[in-house]
């Protein structure tokens, strides 16, 4: 077998000089910075963002099969697998190929170890760390270094000190968890690597630190009985001497090729089989034991003895699982946050990356199954004494913590008032005598019509106020324009005082939008945040809004939530609907454009906070509109550890000719974030659906009439499942077959670090002057160091400099404290004078279902899957397919208020997602997905003028300037409200609205066809409900595209009869539909 031409090395001849050297050190420095820079330290970065919030799904942060609701453990299994490798692929890559660097340059070095063990071991903390790897991926690498001859104690030291010693993950322990955690986990690895593995190669592992001793060479006959293969491999490797005097860079280039091929070959023949076989069964283990159910089957407390076994059988677990890199840290802050105390977070900590059954198995091979052995075992007792120790600690800290958390109740001061309104508020007389001029004149239309029903039908038409003939915009041009609310005359300043850190106020940003004059234009209602109270009313005059004076007065002062403008005493004006946190929900009937405080009605729900997803139809067909409370009471702040307090449950209020009569609804409660009432059986009746937060306790209710609803169950086959953290669900047509499809949207990040934008982008669209950038970003910082600060046993609020800050992070840690750990003690210690923050307090304490994730799966729930959004489409036989992931539209970011609207008008039905969340670093845009045809969507977010990164929760479709399109209107609590009017949309359209005397008088429930004048048709339904707090007017709009009328319409009312109307019925305009008792 020829071999490379090389003599001895003189004594003290420096190896730099040897062009063997240069080449393979210049091939692992591109190697290792392409990984870091490219891979594994913006990977680390963004997780480090993200902190709880990171997805994980199984033992992996990357999806790419999901692990479906109630699906088999077969599948469970396969899935959590190949997301294993696809979540590690990168790692593992680097793994092999930096090994196999490793075992090609150490081979150029003549003195690779220090003569004394501790030194070593130090080295390999070096080597190790910066590497940026998992104890998985650091496996190959560890191989490589035993085979070049390091010093064993060195190549243990490189393996565990890479994933417990990076800087960065240790900093994330730091800055996510409690310090003293971090602390454990810090000195422990520290103490094991340079302290326990010097002294288990000198004491313990002597035969094999004397294979790797000074004058001795590293045998590998654990690998070569292995396999052909290997022993082969290892027949082809040059035996490399260490001096090529003369050696040219053509031979030392083919050197490289022919050694570095070679030991790559062996590398991953020797790692790659077995790193499948270590995905496989930590596949296996955490598909019959999910994280997500082991809270459930582990006794919290309980004798000694058993505690002390349970926190061994944790360390275990944990010692075993393959997990990726800065998994221990993030999976430490979920079982925090669901209420694990810490003798088995610790365990978990401490245990998971450290080691695994993937690196016992190529220790086992490389070295002997007695290190393999000893190291596993060793360190899985170190996790379990770091439980042990943790206990021991836990109780003076959270003492401490909960002290001070208690102190800053005590002294803390009333938030900051919102400053005076400056916009002029006008009473309902001068209001009338503005507006009266510039109502919208409906024309008689005289079109063929055919009905089949009750009742007469009258059409009435308006052409829109500017034509958009000739608007569409040229190439390149932004069918939006940005605008800032006050230009317009919707001026509703944002006052951030501290109270925006504790749900509801951080995420509910009610607003609301119908024509309460009767003139024609839509009028806007906005909630304020906590600090003002109430609701600002803006009454559209022309195009321009004017602030009209509004007193609600039991709910004035008080933070509403939700509100709508529905009609529910049937005069064909519009009333409004007010959901207030802790202090009612309210119907204020509509006079002569105005609302009056003395003729209002409270709703009757029992002992919910709020309704936190309202809805409205006719459910029991009796003509007037009932109303759907969806309940909410203390959302994730204190409620993620059993979310299904009792106060939540969820009620149908029965319109009873104005008086409204409760019916709880069957099944468990949940914090609802969204309903939505639509047919999805094609009955005929309006059916229910509803999302909750944190609980994965969505509903579907099927209307059976009579009052009746029935909760369907994934065995049914209708719909397969939902989402785990909802807070949308819309329906709309998709491919215009008629029939709809269903979309639900929950937190669902995206994965590319591109689609980021970070600091600077937020404070320019947030429109912060330059010179003020670093105001924002101190601003930005504190609210979030704020929210991170708070936490039910582990506050750290005294950090926080901010006044107003820390006596939100306060509170936010006394609401959890009462929440998790049943411990009310800090409501106690609130102000007197702070009733709405005490009953919150006392309100996560409540009653809940204890057995409610068992009654889940007992009851057949539809199940929701984590970390995408879901894309319903309906089959021909009545079902619905998940076709998110297909259709594109599957990850748009922390997903609020998302809706189907055809915003181009080419005659396609469009989605937009409203994103963000207002305590957090880091924003993504909202997302415009624009519909290709109904063969899928395609992001248009930036090419449309829609992209911005303020947190976005809630946003009214309306044309407030009667142009004929659709514009957003989008709230916020960090700038005045944002308008983009849509000023070049692609195509025609027309609007239609129902005016009903002999059902509800807007028509909710019916459903309208549209046949263009090719042929192809079209189907809105007429609802109020879906989306996230956001109640827009109850109209249908049709994109027509390049079409300047349509041929046919036809409607069906809610009762049942049928109108059609021959065209043409010219586009661009609004047609008025009324069915008269006549």
């Amino acid at each position: 077998m020829a071999m490379d031409t090389v003599t001895s090395s003189p004594a003290g001849r420096a190896v730099l000089r040897d062009r063997r050297f240069i080449l393979i050190a210049a091939l692992t420095l591109v190697i290792a910075l392409y990984f870091w820079t490219q891979s594994r330290y913006p990977s680390l970065n963004l997780k480090a963002s993200m902190g709880g919030d990171s997805p994980l799904t199984g033992i992996s942060f990357d999806t790419l099969v999901e692990v479906l609701p109630n699906s088999s453990l077969w599948w469970d299994i396969t899935a959590n697998a190949i997301n294993w490798g696809y979540t590690n692929w990168r790692g593992m890559t680097f793994g092999v190929l930096f090994a196999a660097c490793a075992l090609t340059l150490l081979g150029l070095i003549e003195r690779r170890q220090f003569q004394h063990p501790f030194a070593n071991a130090a080295l390999g903390a070096v080597i190790g760390a910066p590497l940026g790897v998992c104890v998985n991926c650091a496996a190959p690498i560890a191989r490589g270094l035993h085979g070049a001859g390091m010093r064993l104690e060195t190549t243990l030291a490189a393996l565990i000190a890479s994933p417990t010693l990076n800087v960065i993950v240790v900093s994330m322990s730091f800055a996510l968890l409690p310090t003293y955690m971090a602390a454990i986990k810090l000195i422990a690895m520290l103490g094991f690597i340079l302290v326990g593995i010097p002294l288990l190669t000198r004491y313990v592992f002597v035969r094999e630190a004397a294979a790797t001793s000074p004058g001795a060479v590293a045998k590998l006959e654990h690998d070569q009985p292995r396999s052909w293969i290997i022993r082969t491999l290892e027949r082809l490797r040059p035996e490399q001497e260490l001096w090529a005097p003369g050696l040219g860079w053509i031979a030392a280039l083919g050197w490289l090729a022919r050694t570095y091929l070679r030991n790559l070959a062996f590398i991953a023949a020797v790692t790659v089989p077995l790193m499948l076989i270590a995905g496989i069964l930590g596949s296996i283990l955490v598909s019959i034991f999910p994280f997500s159910e082991l809270l459930y089957h582990i006794e919290l407390s309980g004798p000694l003895a058993k505690t002390l076994f349970l926190v061994g059988v944790v360390a275990a677990v944990a010692i075993f699982l393959p997990v990726p890199i800065a998994f221990d840290v993030i999976m430490a802050v979920v079982l925090l946050n669901s209420g694990w105390p810490a003798k088995f977070v610790v365990p978990m900590l401490l245990g998971l990356g450290s080691f695994s059954i993937y690196s016992f198995f190529i220790i086992a091979r490389a070295i002997s199954v007695r290190v393999a052995a000893t190291m596993m075992a060793i360190l899985a007792i170190i996790a379990a004494l770091g439980g042990v120790a943790a206990q021991l600690i836990d109780g003076s800290i959270r003492t401490a913590a909960h002290a001070n958390t208690i102190a800053t109740l005590h002294d803390a001061k009333d938030f900051a008032n919102a400053p005076a309104d400056r916009a002029e508020i006008n009473s309902r007389a001068s209001m009338t005598q503005k507006l009266s001029a510039g109502a919208i004149g409906y024309s008689p239309f005289d079109r063929p019509v055919a009905h089949d029903g009750a009742g007469q039908i009258g059409l009435a038409i308006a052409p829109a106020v500017a034509s958009m003939a000739g608007t569409a915009g040229t190439a390149g041009s932004a069918a939006f324009t940005r605008l800032s609310g006050p230009g317009i005359g919707i001026d509703v300043p944002p006052f951030l005082s501290g109270t925006e850190m504790v749900e509801p106020y951080t995420m509910y940003a009610g607003i609301a939008a119908g024509d309460i004059q009767g003139d024609g234009w839509t009028d806007v209602a906005i909630a304020r945040d906590a600090s003002h109270g109430g609701i600002s009313l803006f009454a559209n005059n022309g195009g321009r809004f004017v602030r009209q004076a509004v007193d609600l007065g039991p709910l004035e002062g008080h933070f509403i939530n939700a509100l709508a403008f529905v009609d529910l005493n049937g005069d064909d004006r519009p009333d409004l609907f007010a959901s207030s946190y802790l202090h009612g929900a309210y119907v204020f009937w509509n006079h002569d454009g105005g609302f009056d405080v003395a003729d209002f009605v409270r709703l009757p729900n029992g002992d919910a906070a709020m309704i936190g997803a309202p809805g409205f139809a006719d459910l029991d067909g009796d003509g007037d509109v009932d109303i759907l409370a969806a309940n909410w009471t203390i959302g994730t702040t204190g409620n993620n550890h059993a979310p299904f307090l009792l106060s939540s449950r969820d009620r149908i209020l029965w319109n009873d000719g104005g008086r409204f009569t409760p019916q709880l609804l069957d099944g468990l409660p949940g914090e609802s974030l969204t309903s939505l009432i639509t047919d999805i059986n094609a009955d005929g009746r309006p059916d229910i659906l509803i999302g909750d937060d944190v609980s994965t306790s969505d509903k579907v209710y099927l209307n059976r009439g009579d009052r009746r609803f029935v909760l369907t169950k994934k065995e049914d086959g209708l719909i397969p499942w939902l989402t785990s953290t909802t807070m949308s669900l819309d329906a709309g047509d998709l491919d215009n077959d008629l029939s709809p499809d269903l979309y639900a949207a929950q937190i669902a990040f995206r994965r590319k670090k591109e689609q980021w934008k970070i600091g600077e982008t937020y404070c320019s669209d947030v429109g912060t002057a330059p010179d003020d950038r670093s105001r924002c970003f101190i601003d930005l910082r504190n609210r979030v160091a704020a929210y991170r600060a708070a936490n039910g046993l582990y506050a750290r609020c005294d950090e926080i400099g901010e006044t107003q800050y820390r006596t939100a992070c306060a509170l936010r840690s006394a609401i959890m404290a009462s929440g998790y750990r049943a411990d009310a003690s800090a409501c106690e210690a609130m102000p007197a004078r702070w009733s709405d923050w005490r009953q919150m307090c006392e309100l996560a304490n409540g009653p809940r279902v204890k057995d409610g994730a068992d009654q889940l799966i007992a009851r057949g729930y539809v199940g929701g899957v984590r970390g995408r959004n879901v894309f319903l489409e309906h089959r021909a036989d009545g079902s619905y397919e998940d076709r998110a992931k297909a259709l594109h539209v599957d990850q748009p970011g922390w997903a609020w208020n998302a809706k189907f609207v055809d915003l181009d008008q080419d005659g396609w039905q469009d989605l937009f997602v409203a994103t963000g969340f207002l305590v957090h670093r880091s924003y993504m845009p909202n997302t415009f997905y624009r519909n290709h045809r109904g063969l899928g969507f395609g992001n248009a977010t930036d090419r449309a003028g829609l992209a911005d990164t303020v947190p976005t929760s809630t946003y009214l479709l309306l044309d407030y300037d009667r142009d004929g399109d659709v514009d957003i209107i989008r709230a916020s609590a960090t700038t005045q409200p944002i308008v983009h009017r849509n000023d070049h949309p692609a195509g025609s359209a027309l609007w239609i609205r129902l005016v009903d005397a002999i059902g509800n008088s807007a028509g909710i429930g019916a459903k309208i066809v549209v046949t263009n004048t090719d042929g192809t048709r079209q189907m809105r339904d007429i609802r109020q409900s879906g989306g996230f707090a956001s109640a827009d007017a109850p109209q249908a709009h049709f994109g027509l595209g390049k079409a300047n009328s349509v041929r046919r319409i036809e409607v069906v009312w809610r009762d049942g009869a049928r109108t059609r109307i021959d065209g043409p019925i010219p586009a661009n305009a609004e047609l008025v539909v009324r069915r008269s008792k006549g």
